[in-house]
């Protein structure tokens, strides 16, 4: 038996930066992780060969965007790098078109209108501004604890004016309604229903009219690569913890948590008991937490029925991973430069939601959106001889296929399927020396997300912002004392931004008494900089009216 000040449970990313800013306060804190190494869906690995594989996530622009990165000084102290690149995503489609999309608009305009032409351009233009005033708005609400849908308009009526109304029609719609609104082209429109898809969700589906907004609304930054894998990032993270006081322990899985007298004590990891004498902080999702390690005891009814309602896999949605190492780096369509790009090729809107329309029904898309990236044209290392390179592919797969259950051979099949999609988007062969498949089964396994979801729970309407991941759950507390929530099961969601373990901590430490109070001028001049985000949104939604 152990005691610590307090346990944090699960060292994906989330977890493991919740449990820094703790252990920076001045905290004893244990982090337990039930795989032999952290990350969760951050999972690089060596192979025998000599070379890297990057299984989960890839791109990390997120955690440096959020200052995450910089708050917990993980660049300038702990030792994380990032591969900086202007090119930003590539769009290859089946006609043999390529769509680049760079940090500069002024530049991604040069290279769009040569494929789309002269007024589909301009269109993408005047769009990326809206989606810029709406990313600037959006981002005041992810500071904190969500705001309610009252909270929400009354900031957008306040920042924006008459085009607060504008701006909640197109968060609370459908991102294929929102774009095709606006572009005539399906193949420009592809690549932002495929970041709206991101969150497992069809772009088809109301509420994922924000995720369209995110690639157009991103230009004027680069895309940030760690450099030596994702891995990096868990790996500075993990310094970070360490550098403070704070432990970690893998292969510990938790099996269960404590209570007395309605207050969360303990949590019994690897067989040990750990004494937790100020909090316990889960990053697995709530039902996880709530139904498995506390066996069911919910502590009123309201949250019962709220556990109940919690929902993944309503839309038979998992993914699948393929990594292999190529014996050559083929040719790219597009500009130069942009192999290095991370690339998202949905070929249109109509095809990503026929995908998720037949994956639904537990089939293979015909043409599933595929995500492709080659980490060899970063950096040396991934690849194990000279000449090769390395690929990442990922697409959406369904959780029950209607053929039967996953197991090897559907594995193969699946990850053929998808390799014939890639070879067809970037118009060439892929000659494969060796390849690894990471699967829905594989993925619950590193990760226990059901579904294999990334995000936890899934990123619906009914689950985002005051609703995530449920109305008493939605402000990183529980009803049970010093028992807080972080993790891609609360606000914001999933995506490698680090936001959910900052706000849960800083929830933590307030709740204990240690958050010191903001001085009034500190808080007067955070009104000012969000009055002069505001303003910026209100000119540029007027310049793209």
């Amino acid at each position: 038996m152990s005691s610590t000040d307090i346990v944090v449970i699960g060292a994906g990313h989330n977890g493991l930066a919740c449990a820094a800013y703790l252990a920076r306060a001045g905290l004893s804190v244990v982090v337990v992780e039930a795989s032999e190494t952290p990350g969760g869906c951050i999972h690089t690995v060596d192979t025998p060969e000599g070379g890297r594989l990057e299984l989960g996530g890839y791109e990390h622009g997120g955690i440096r965007g959020s200052g995450v990165a910089a708050d917990l000084e993980l660049e300038s102290r702990f030792g994380l790098r990032f591969h900086l690149r202007d090119e930003v995503t590539l769009a290859p489609c089946d006609d043999g078109s390529a769509l680049a999309f760079h940090s500069s608009l002024e530049r991604t305009l040069e290279l769009l209108e040569p494929v789309v032409g002269a007024e589909e351009a301009e269109r993408y233009r005047r769009f990326a501004g809206w989606a810029s005033a709406a990313a600037n708005v959006l981002s005041q609400t992810e500071a904190g604890p969500p705001p309610t849908l009252r909270e929400l308009a009354a900031l957008s009526e306040t920042a924006l004016g008459a085009e607060g109304q504008r701006l909640l029609q197109a968060l609370f719609g459908s991102a294929s309604a929102l774009l095709r609104g606006v572009f005539r082209d399906e193949r420009l429109q592809g690549p932002m229903a495929h970041w709206a898809a991101h969150s497992q969700q069809s772009p088809a589906d109301p509420g994922t009219g924000a995720g369209a907004l995110m690639l157009a609304g991103g230009h004027g930054t680069p895309a940030a690569r760690p450099a030596g894998g994702s891995r990096a990032t868990i790996e500075a993270l993990v310094r970070c913890l360490e550098a403070h006081g704070g432990e970690l322990r893998c292969g510990a899985p938790a099996e269960r948590v404590e209570l007395v007298g309605g207050r969360a004590v303990a949590v019994v990891a690897g067989g040990e008991r750990i004494d937790a004498r100020r909090a316990v902080v889960s990053a697995i999702d709530a039902r996880r937490l709530f139904d498995g390690l506390m066996a069911g005891s919910a502590p009123t009814a309201a949250l019962r029925a709220e556990l109940d309602r919690m929902h993944v896999g309503r839309r038979n949605v998992s993914e699948l991973k393929v990594d292999a190492v190529l014996s050559r780096m083929p040719q790219i369509p597009g500009p130069a430069g942009f192999e290095r790009s991370f690339m998202l090729s949905a070929n249109t809107t109509s095809d990503i939601e026929r995908a998720f329309a037949a994956i639904q029904l537990g089939e293979l898309a015909p043409r599933g959106p595929a995500m492709i990236a080659f980490p060899s044209t970063l950096e040396p290392g991934w690849a194990p001889r000279e000449g090769q390179a390395v690929i990442w592919l990922s697409t959406f797969v369904p959780w029950h296929p209607t053929d039967g259950p996953w197991d090897e051979a559907r594995l193969e099949r699946a990850a053929d399927h998808l390799w014939a999609t890639a070879e067809r988007a970037l118009g060439t062969r892929l000659d494969v020396v060796s390849r690894r498949l990471t699967g829905p089964r594989e993925w619950v396994a590193r990760h226990g997300s059901s579904h294999a979801n990334p995000n936890q729970i899934e990123m619906s309407l009914d689950q985002l912002l005051a609703f995530r991941p449920s109305p008493s759950l939605a402000r990183y507390r529980t009803p049970v004392e010093n028992l807080f929530l972080t993790g891609a099961g609360t606000h914001p969601g999933g995506g490698i931004t680090g936001v959910p373990g900052r706000n849960s901590a800083r929830v933590a430490l307030q709740a204990l008494g240690l958050a010191p109070r903001r001085p009034a001028a500190q808080r007067a001049r955070e009104q000012l900089a969000m009055l002069r985000d505001a303003a910026r949104a209100v000119r540029s939604l007027r310049s793209a009216a």
